[in-house]
């Protein structure tokens, strides 16, 4: 459990310094490629990464895993501020939270890697938890375009469909290929790949585009850089804890972060619930206890 929480800090962390972004006017796309650049050093200084390189570990097949889940995430967090721009914080927001029902749906009869038989508690728990984070997300978005076109119903489902991916993908490595020997190796691995498709991008703005780079860019990439890496490791480490059981975890983990974001919204930026995102939380608590509840019996009464 604490892998967990230590990953939900860690994630709500870099999404506070995310949101003030907009406030010191830092480039997002700049920023997220220093920050995957800062991820990488982050585990090189953190970890003794270097005892783990070798030959026979780098010709190995989860390292190519690693590298095209490495594209996925840079193209997934470019998609999602390219999304944010055309239809809106809100519905970017909702359509990426509730794509925790495709780690849930592979973990259960794909990989079939649950732990434990869900029943129908289970089932509904994890019903509530889409709807807790549907209604804790819906918020008046003022920067939202008035038009709606067919992105509208595009970008939605791309988003849906990628963060997903990225998730059941992860859930997928972590069970296949990922022990307590290699994960760190992993996630750098993995880093490097973000960053350097990421530092190609940025090198065709400055060159073609002659954009320049702030110093405010580069400061911003790495306040959210060091919380992602942890974030992201810690998550592989709760993965470990859960025996892969994505369908528990990923519906707990989103839950737990809705939870201390909101508190972190209020005590940092003032940021107000409305009626529905505290029906929302209220559900998210009542979704946790209905997931996890045979095992919440069993610590009580076993």
């Amino acid at each position: 459990m604490l892998n967990l929480l230590l990953s939900v800090l860690f994630t709500v962390t870099w999404l506070v310094g995310f949101r003030l972004f907009k406030t010191y006017k830092i480039n997002t796309f700049q920023a997220v490629v220093v920050n995957y650049w800062t991820c990488v050093f982050t585990g090189l200084l953190t970890f003794d990464v270097g005892n783990l390189l070798n030959i026979n570990t780098l010709a190995q097949f989860w390292v190519l895993l690693a590298a095209v889940l490495g594209g996925m995430f840079i193209s997934t967090f470019y998609l999602t501020a390219l999304a944010t721009q055309k239809i809106g914080l809100t519905l970017t927001t909702v359509s990426a939270k509730i794509s925790l029902v495709v780690p849930v749906l592979f973990s259960l009869f794909v990989f079939q890697s649950s732990q434990k038989s869900f029943d129908f508690i289970n089932y509904l728990g994890v019903l509530m938890a889409i709807l807790a984070i549907v209604f804790s997300s819906l918020k008046k978005d003022p920067d939202a375009p008035i038009a709606r076109d067919w992105l509208s119903i595009i970008f939605p489902v791309l988003i849906f469909a990628t963060n997903g991916a990225v998730d059941t993908m992860v859930n997928y490595l972590n069970w296949q290929y990922i022990n307590a020997q290699n994960g760190v190796l992993f996630s750098v691995i993995s880093f490097v790949s973000a960053a350097s498709i990421g530092l190609v991008g940025l090198l065709y703005q400055l060159l073609i585009h002659k954009t320049g780079i702030a110093l405010r860019n580069i400061l911003g990439g790495i306040a959210i850089g060091v919380p992602n890496f942890f974030s992201f490791y810690f998550l592989l480490l709760a993965l470990a804890d859960f025996k892969n059981d994505g369908a528990f975890l990923y519906p707990i983990f989103n839950i737990l972060t809705i939870l201390f974001s909101a508190v972190w919204a209020w005590l940092l930026f003032r940021e107000k619930l409305s009626p529905l995102n505290r029906l929302g939380i209220g559900l998210a608590m009542i979704a946790m206890f209905l997931i996890a509840y045979q095992e919440i019996w069993a610590k009580i009464f076993g």
